[in-house]
């Protein structure tokens, strides 16, 4: 069976799994408190109240589609530690709620992309695709899974240059947390599929339709950091790609200010056409941290990782380790704002064909959010070894993105996101090195035209530079490439 046969046959499977299971907890929901009581915290102490993930807060359902202003007293606090693998958020009304709220979207989009002599071409492109977003919270422990995804039709000429084409995507993230007196677990999947780099969403309608999605399911689809998920912030051809990231979490409480947080992680990045380069990658974490106030709190932490290449002509030895250790602040405001910040000294080794060589980089990880009840911003920063995006055997990566949100009256709600990425290719001292640098922009303006139907327009635009020859098969177009269209979204779960 093909890959993208599985693919598709995992995604039915799931949908069919998650509602037989929420069928059978009906009974056991109709005897839980009013959700839209008063929320309490999770539990008190720092293993269950101390550490979780950093989805925007979420309104009802679905920002996008909620008529009513989010409200910060009704959120749960975040329980993420700055020593953990996934960033601080300003908490989720989402923990509080059994949720099950799949949804289907029609989008038509245009687009432009350059071709020879200077002159770009206007292609039509259509995405059928779905969403759903599943909260379990029983006793001790809370399930979520988020999806979006589909099929998309180039009518004309593709990112690859050829005529008529379709392909699918998918995004799927499962987490499973678990609080049993000091100790806090967290065991999470992250799944991709898609024929485009997942930074600028190519293959999946484009910035400005991304931001749609990440909106609609409620949650951001990229909060780990950088060391526990495989780049994706180089641009290639139209390449099937399949990435995977396996995570492991423990987290004891030594008492109510301190923490002891170990991580364990194992992704991949496969590339289905040849001539990519696929990666396998390990990661380790550990770290203490500690609660200055309940606001602040501060945190050292050390990590191991380790990268191994296939592919492209990779020789089997190709690899690269890294050491690193950092102290890091955070900051929350529940309901309200989430800092956090890590840096120190990275080290890196590379062995293969090229010979062994090994560098010494600062690394940073940082991210912030802030809401208000009717907008929202948010902002990370990442330095350090990434696995190259399929295109180097190893890069040193500087990754920007952002977003805001603003709901302008009971029924509109706008969004914007950006991002820039700059990537050198890892070298030995000395040798020059190949960079590109990607950057996008997305907008998108969403009006709810019924309690279960959405409407959406959104535009996107990105380019991306190279100051050398391209190592792999393809890695993209050049010049500027624009998306704009409207996508119709109908939900089960009305909104408010």
């Amino acid at each position: 069976m093909k890959l993208r046969e599985i693919s598709w046959a995992l995604a039915v499977a799931l949908l069919f799994c998650v509602t037989a299971t929420y069928a059978q907890d009906q009974k056991q929901d109709s005897q839980q408190p009013d959700p839209n009581g008063p929320i309490q915290p999770i539990n008190s102490g720092l293993g269950g109240a101390y550490g979780q993930k950093p989805a925007p807060a979420a309104r009802g359902v679905s920002s996008a589609f909620d008529s009513q202003p989010y409200d910060p007293s009704q959120v749960t606090p975040d329980p993420n530690t700055l020593a953990g693998a996934e960033f601080f958020s300003v908490g989720s009304l989402e923990h509080s709620h059994n949720i099950f709220d799949p949804s289907i979207s029609l989008s038509q989009l245009g687009e432009t992309i350059n071709v020879a002599n200077g002159q770009s071409n206007l292609t039509a492109v259509s995405l059928l695709g779905g969403s759903l977003n599943f909260n379990r919270t029983w006793s001790r422990y809370h399930l979520t899974t988020i999806y979006d995804g589909g099929e998309t039709f180039d009518i004309g000429q593709n990112n690859a240059g050829v005529g008529s084409s379709h392909y699918p995507f998918h995004n799927l993230i499962f987490t499973q947390e678990a609080d049993w007196a000091r100790w806090h677990v967290l065991l999470r999947d992250d799944f991709m599929a898609a024929p485009g780099a997942a930074f600028t969403g190519t293959g999946m309608g484009g910035p400005g339709l991304v931001a749609q999605f990440s909106s609609m399911v409620g949650v951001a689809l990229n909060n780990l950091a950088q060391t526990f998920l495989p780049a994706e912030t180089i641009e290639t051809g139209n390449a099937m790609r399949y990435r995977n990231a396996v995570l492991g979490q423990a987290e004891y409480s030594l008492s109510r200010r301190s923490a002891f947080t170990f991580s364990g992680s194992y992704g991949l990045l496969h590339f289905s056409d040849a001539g990519y380069v696929s990666s396998r990658m390990m990661d380790a974490q550990a770290g203490y941290d500690y609660i200055l106030d309940p606001m602040n709190s501060v945190a050292i932490l050390a990590s191991y990782g380790k990268i191994d290449y296939t592919g492209a002509g990779v020789p089997t030895s190709d690899s690269t380790t890294d050491y690193m250790a950092a102290l890091a602040y955070g900051r929350k405001v529940t309901g309200r704002l989430a800092f956090q910040v890590a840096a120190g000294p990275q080290e890196i080794h590379s062995t293969g064909a090229v010979g062994g060589f090994q560098h010494l980089l600062w690394s940073v990880n940082s991210a912030l959010t802030y809401d208000r009840r009717r907008s929202g911003v948010s902002f990370s920063y990442l330095r350090g070894l990434t696995a190259g995006s399929g295109v180097f055997l190893g890069a040193t990566s500087n990754t920007f993105a952002g977003s805001a949100h603003y709901q302008f009256t009971r029924f509109w709600t706008g969004t914007v996101n950006g991002g820039y990425a700059l990537n050198n290719s890892l070298v030995p001292a000395g040798t020059a090195s190949t960079n590109f640098d990607n950057w996008f922009v997305g907008a998108n303006l969403g009006r709810v035209i019924g309690p279960h139907i959405g409407l959406n327009f959104n535009y996107g635009l990105q380019r991306q530079n190279t100051s050398g020859v391209c190592p792999v098969t393809s890695c993209g177009i050049s010049g500027f490439q624009q998306t704009f269209g409207m996508t119709v979204n109908w939900h089960l779960r009305p909104a408010g």
